[in-house]
């Protein structure tokens, strides 16, 4: 007789968010959905915009829950109404009485407010890491002394003791998910001794596999050379090193565009900023945009030639995944565990990233062998959907089974 299961999914930030723990959610919830399970993701609202998103509805089969917690980790996590708060977060667990937990991210309230009654939750349980940002980071509390910076130094003292303590906190789920061997959150848990870990890789939706969506050599040769930057708007992502170095390179016919999920503060600079470097009377455009659907997404890829990322830290990112399975072409900083496909031109600051996008555009036969390499590299590993919900669904039946 075939298990189906209530599984319940806590997880900072949700549908119709646009990031990478949203994207790769969204797939597991809406694919245990799809094969019968009961799936409730409990989430937040978000900052901003999203905060007139509703307390309750269903997308995709998964029914979604949303509370409003302010968070300034490691120093807050305060829900914002009488409904956000540990208690209701916990209440809310036993209420529903699932099957399986799954608890996705370290770093925010999803796990930390669990912290002290996880052993009172007597269901099967899985943590599942998306990475550590916070972990290494204690030399800032000598940098932040010299300066003389006492908050800062109180911050990086909870950020040291947190990861002091987290590897008992993931020892007592049933399993922990890492997305890479390369992930920090998979190398704290060996260094640490967990026995409870696996890697799940990120999936590539079908459409980025399908043959229309392969970037052939006549594509590769046309005059103009578009770049591509799927990001959202932040420092981190850095967008601006991007923006600087295709000002400053030496571009005919060429065309960057960014895309991230909103409007902010971050994204209104590069406007300044391509206002103020892009050479007057130039052939090069850079569009910036903003609250994209999907389709519009899938499109990006289909027009563009070379994906960029410029990213200060990643763990294991998606888009590089995608683009590979386009057959664009890629170039990266090294970050997460980028360097391991094939293919992928690697640069390490700004003038590496303007003599790698002056190189592709001179050379479209490189543009077009490095797409087809990573394109090849994804083809020979399982990294459709189906693929990675078909090893989550028998890992969780697995693990209800062994309860019973």
């Amino acid at each position: 007789m075939e298990l189906s299961m209530k599984i319940m999914v806590a997880v900072p930030c949700y549908w119709p968010s646009q990031d990478g723990v949203t994207h790769i959610t969204k797939y597991l919830a809406e694919g245990l959905a799809g094969r019968g399970h009961e799936v409730l993701v409990y989430t937040s609202a978000g900052d901003g915009g999203l905060q007139v998103l509703p307390e309750r509805e269903s997308h995709g089969g998964v029914s979604i829950e949303r509370t409003r917690v302010y968070v300034r980790w490691p120093l807050r996590l305060k829900g914002r109404d009488g409904n956000s708060t540990r208690r209701k977060y916990y209440e809310r667990i036993l209420s529903f009485q699932p099957d399986v937990l799954i608890v996705v991210c370290a770093q925010t309230w999803t796990l930390d407010w669990l912290i002290p009654c996880l052993d009172r939750i007597k269901c099967a349980k899985v943590f599942y890491s998306h990475g550590y940002s916070g972990l290494g980071q204690t030399h800032l509390i000598w940098e932040k002394l010299k300066r003389r910076n006492i908050l800062g130094v109180y911050e990086q003292w909870r950020i040291k003791r947190y990861y002091d303590k987290l590897y008992r906190v993931i020892g007592r789920f049933d399993l922990a998910v890492y997305l890479s061997e390369l992930n920090n959150s998979y190398l704290y848990a060996q260094e640490k001794g967990l026995l409870n870990g696996k890697v799940l890789e990120n999936a590539i939706e079908d459409a980025f596999l399908e043959e229309d969506m392969c970037h052939a050599e006549e594509f590769c040769r046309q005059p103009e050379i578009r770049f591509l930057y799927i990001a959202n708007y932040n420092e981190n992502k850095n967008q601006d090193m991007l923006l600087k170095a295709f000002c400053e390179a030496k571009l005919e016919n060429a065309a960057l565009q960014f895309a991230g999920f909103e409007e902010n503060e971050y994204l209104r600079t590069l406007r300044e900023h391509a206002a103020k470097w892009l050479p007057e009377g130039t052939s090069k455009k850079v569009v910036f945009h903003v609250h994209l659907s999907r389709e519009q997404i899938y499109g990006l890829y289909r027009e563009s030639h070379v994906f960029v990322c410029t990213s200060r830290s990643e763990n294991c990112p998606i888009v590089h995944c995608e683009a590979a399975a386009a057959g664009m072409a890629v170039i990266s900083t090294d970050v997460g565990d980028v360097r391991l496909k094939d293919g992928i031109l690697l640069v390490h600051d700004a003038e590496e990233l303007k003599c790698a996008m002056e190189r592709l555009a001179a050379d479209r036969g490189e543009l077009y062998e490095r797409g087809q390499r990573l394109r090849v590299y994804m083809l020979g590993r399982k990294c459709r959907v189906k693929d990675k919900v078909d090893w989550l669904e028998e890992e969780l039946k697995a693990i209800v089974r062994r309860q019973d």
